[in-house]
Order: C-alpha cells, then sequence, then structure tokens
C-alpha cells in the first residue's frame, strides 16, 4: 500500500482522526478551538476540558492530507477566531488539492466552528442542529484612550471582513449582509442555515414506522 493511503487512527481527548483505507478519513471535533491549552490563572496549572489545540490538530491532519474523502464531525461552542480561520484555510487548501470536505453538525458549529464548518463543500446539519455566527470580540483590561479603542475597532473590523469572506464562499450571500447578521449575533436552526445557504442538506428523522392490522397478529 503507498505510503500515503496507509490506515492510521489519532486519538486525543477532544478529537479523533481515522481512517481505514487511507482514502476514506472521519474526524470527530467536539470542543473549543484555542490556540494553547488555557491555564489557571493562580495556579499556572493547565485546565482540564475538552480543547482542540492549534499545533496538536494541524500536526494531526497532516495524516489526513492524502486522502480523498473526509468527513468532519462537529460539535463546538467555537473559541480563537484566528484559529479557527486558520483551520479553515488548511482545509481550504487540501479541498483545492482534490479532497471532499464533508461537515456533518452533530449538535453545534457556533463562532469560530462555524467558520471551520463554512471550509467543507458539503455540510449536513441535523433538524435539532444550531449553527450561529457574531463579530469577533477582544478582551480588554486596563486603561485606554480613544486612539487606543479606534485601533482596536479597526483591527476587530479587519477580522469581521475576513470571517465574513468565508461565510459568503460558502453561502454565496453579500458580505455586507453578512456582517449585519454576525452583528447581530444570530443563530441559525437546521432548516434555518440550509435555506441560507450555511449548511447543504437537513439531516431528519426517518417517518415513523406505520402499523397495518392483520390477521394473524404479525
Amino acid at each position: 500500500m503507498p505510503e500515503h493511503m496507509k490506515p492510521f487512527d489519532i486519538k486525543r481527548p477532544c478529537y479523533a482522526m481515522a481512517s481505514k483505507n487511507g482514502t476514506d478519513a472521519e474526524i470527530t471535533l467536539y470542543g473549543d478551538v484555542v490556540e494553547r491549552r488555557p491555564v489557571d490563572w493562580w495556579t499556572g496549572k493547565e485546565i482540564e476540558g475538552s480543547f482542540i489545540i492549534q499545533d496538536e490538530f494541524l500536526e494531526d491532519l497532516k495524516a489526513v492530507a492524502g486522502c480523498k474523502r473526509v468527513t468532519i464531525r462537529l460539535n463546538s461552542y467555537g473559541g480563537d477566531a484566528v484559529v479557527g480561520m486558520l483551520i479553515h484555510n488548511r482545509l481550504r487548501e487540501m479541498a483545492r488539492g482534490g479532497t471532499a470536505l464533508t461537515c456533518v453538525v452533530d449538535a453545534v458549529a457556533m463562532s469560530a466552528a462555524s467558520v471551520i464548518m463554512s471550509a467543507c463543500d458539503t455540510v449536513q446539519v441535523n433538524a435539532t442542529g444550531l449553527v450561529m455566527i457574531h463579530k469577533a470580540a477582544a478582551f480588554q483590561f486596563g486603561w485606554y484612550n480613544a486612539d487606543d479603542l479606534g485601533e482596536e475597532k479597526a483591527a476587530l473590523d479587519q477580522y469581521d471582513s475576513a470571517i465574513a469572506a468565508a461565510y459568503a464562499r460558502k453561502t454565496g450571500m453579500a458580505q455586507e449582509e453578512l456582517l449585519t447578521m454576525m452583528g447581530e449575533t444570530t443563530y441559525l436552526t437546521g432548516k434555518d442555515a440550509v435555506e441560507l445557504g450555511f449548511a447543504d442538506e437537513l439531516l431528519e428523522d426517518a417517518e415513523p414506522l406505520k402499523l397495518a392490522a392483520s390477521a394473524d397478529g404479525t
């Protein structure tokens, strides 16, 4: 079997990447998107939790790069906008190289996770799933004058434009309309996501089984 078609099975605390044949792979992403594992301010100890950590994820993603079809199962409240954009761009690089990317929103794809979701050309969302988009935010601590805050606003505006570009590629919507939706922190049900182009297919439960009477009770 060629090197790029070898099976693999990578397990991290909040995600997994696996392929039985080196051609079809599945990635399970359940956790918050972060640049590095957060630490407790007072103790300096790492905080336990489900975190999709930038360097770990990108290193593991190399194993998937040669696959022809990749399914991403997603459940994430989001996290670091830059990491979300970075993962989005790496996935788009794979797509341009011929990898067919499918995202299945198992529960929620919010904030930075919705950017990752938008990298996939096929997005399937459950009827009970949610997609949320909003504008980038920055934590501030200290004293700032108007010039300082103006520079911060200009930077955040650029982040918002970059994120909106990812949504626009996926949905075909105008960036100005998307920026308005982001400014309002918009939550989309599975049905809404399909109607607006964030998702391509609504996954609904099977129709209830219809029962009929029979003479022998079967």
